[in-house]
């Protein structure tokens, strides 16, 4: 067998192992409420898909920083000590976001057994995939010309979920 067929036979193995436990977990949460949840935690990947654009673009601005302490209060000084407790590491603003969404926005999918489906199903839906693809064209044009100004989180949001 070559390294590249037990490389895929393992990704197929990790990859039945994740749609078990998800579904498994599945039995935690209703089908309602984890319908909700994946859309709630899409529109805060987004979120931070458009922070990433921000700060990776035009830096750490006073628009951003505002707009992070109004959504996400706690933030700015969680990745202040953070920085402090890892100075070795590139800050990654976006996936620090990601962490603290995680932990305070979706502590009840976490607390309640169900987390792992929550993020297998979320990754499975077509608006994210939209919204990745977005977020990757937007920042290849970003590089090349950006835009005047920062667009809101909402028009860019909006954008994203309307990608083709």
């Amino acid at each position: 067998m070559t390294t590249s067929s037990k490389q895929r036979n393992a990704e197929i193995a990790v990859a039945e192992r994740s749609k078990i436990l998800a579904e498994h977990e599945r039995q935690f949460v209703s089908a309602e409420r984890l319908d909700g949840t994946i859309r709630d935690f899409i529109y805060w990947r987004a979120f931070s898909y458009w922070v990433r654009l921000a700060v990776d673009h035009d830096g750490l601005g006073s628009q951003v920083i505002a707009i992070l302490d109004e959504r996400c209060p706690g933030f700015l000084e969680y990745m202040e000590r953070y920085e402090k407790a890892h100075p070795e590491e590139r800050p990654f603003l976006w996936l620090r976001l990601i962490t603290w969404i995680d932990e305070h926005v979706f502590a009840s999918p976490k607390a309640e057994s169900w987390r792992h489906a929550l993020g297998y199903y979320a990754a499975r839906d077509p608006l994210m995939a939209r919204l990745e693809k977005y977020w990757a064209r937007c920042d290849e044009e970003w590089k090349i010309q950006k835009p005047e100004a920062l667009p809101s989180f909402e028009i860019w949001h909006r954008a994203a979920s309307e990608e083709t």
